[in-house]
């Protein structure tokens, strides 16, 4: 990363450099209630952060970027560990991490960026579920329109979590890993009504994974109708010997409208356990958040998904969603009701309150999760 610094300095004046950045950020409010296991496991927590960031003019072959992220306890709360809003390595108090801080050098048709950035693939990404999200340390290099596809090649060296202030050579959940991880990612157009998605990662040591992806638009019913299969395969390691063996099947249907979209999504696990983890919220695009069918004991979920989109008034947006999912596995058995609202006022103020009910159909003590964000982008 430093041995760009020079290029950096010399390829134009400190006053154009900085004549011509940007800078934003964001002041959020999070309100987290968590209600289960007969008040054993019930968490509440209140924060205010956000995020600053600064970017030299990136209209320039050699340009910079610094970032930062921040979330602090206010007001009263209870096991706010639980909610996963705060600094863990420091028994859950503030966190303020540098979530970028990078040098990016632009191609003809490319852009490599050097130490600490987001990424969004399907394995590693900002899961920004929370005021922090996830980040990255490494190299990056993305290059666009070559044969109809988008490029993208990675090595991360450290990762820091979403409840930590510190890059590590570990995921969080998986384990540690020493010799990086590297990944390769295609996004591929080979037909006007066809798009194709693959990935694939290698941690020595600790885990190998691929991922595929095809979406195909049939214009001769409605170019609004959406089908999609999706396929994600891990194996993972504990000291060189294999540990997990996991494979996700997903498929989606569904319709997209100005004001109306409606999916159908399946999920199917046939592997030995869960496919969590590995360094951000591992997310297939087929399926949400709350459709769990990467649990372990080869899991399954279906999910029906309507989110509805209304401009009622000029510059203020509403967007209501509703979903429903059946999760069925050899050990577990569970209905999962998900609804938010999402308001955004002029295109910088949102307000956004999410609620999430999990019936299990076993023994299990029902669960809730509500969340109340309140944000203003400047």
């Amino acid at each position: 990363m430093f041995l760009l610094i020079p290029a950096f300095v010399y390829s134009s004046s400190l006053e154009s450099i900085f004549k011509n950045g940007t800078s934003v950020g964001n002041v959020t409010f999070f309100h987290y209630l968590i209600d289960k296991d007969h008040n054993l496991n019930d968490a509440y927590a209140n924060a205010v952060g956000g995020d600053l960031k600064y970017t030299t003019d990136n209209s320039k072959k050699i340009f910079a970027s610094v970032g930062f992220h921040a979330s602090t306890p206010v007001l009263k709360r209870k096991n706010q560990d639980k909610t996963s809003l705060f600094n863990k390595d420091k028994n859950s108090t503030a966190l303020t991490a540098i979530s970028e801080s990078f040098l990016a050098y632009k191609t003809g048709r490319g852009i490599l960026k050097v130490g600490n950035f987001f990424l969004n693939t399907p394995l590693l990404n900002q899961s920004s579920s929370r005021i922090v999200p996830w980040s990255y340390q490494g190299a990056n290099y993305l290059v666009k329109d070559v044969f109809k596809s988008s490029i993208q090649l990675s090595y991360i060296n450290k990762i820091r979590s979403y409840v930590s202030d510190k890059y590590k050579k570990e995921t969080y959940k998986d384990g540690k890993f020493d010799n990086g991880i590297a990944m390769i990612g295609i996004k591929h157009h080979p037909l006007e009504l066809v798009d194709v998605h693959m990935y694939y990662y290698s941690a020595p040591s600790l885990y190998d994974a691929s991922f595929f992806q095809i979406d195909y638009r049939n214009n001769k019913i409605s170019d609004h109708f959406l089908y999609c299969f999706g396929f994600q395969h891990f194996k993972t390691y504990e000291n060189n010997d294999l540990k997990k063996d996991v494979d996700l099947i997903g498929l989606r249907t569904g319709i997209f409208t100005e004001y109306l979209d409606m999916t159908l999504n399946y999920t199917k696990n046939t592997g030995e356990s869960g496919a969590d983890g590995y360094g951000g919220l591992s997310k297939i695009y087929t399926l949400s958040m709350i459709a769990t069918g990467r649990g372990s004991n080869e899991a399954e979920a279906l999910m029906l998904k309507a989110d509805m989109f209304y401009e009622i008034i000029d510059k203020h947006n509403t967007e209501f969603s509703v979903w429903l999912t059946d999760t069925k596995s050899k050990t577990t058995d569970y209905r999962s009701y998900y609804a938010h609202i999402k308001h955004t006022t002029n295109y910088f103020a949102k307000f956004h309150i999410r609620y999430e009910h999990i019936d299990h159909q076993d023994t299990k003590t029902d669960e809730d999760y509500f969340r109340l964000i309140a944000s203003y982008d400047f």
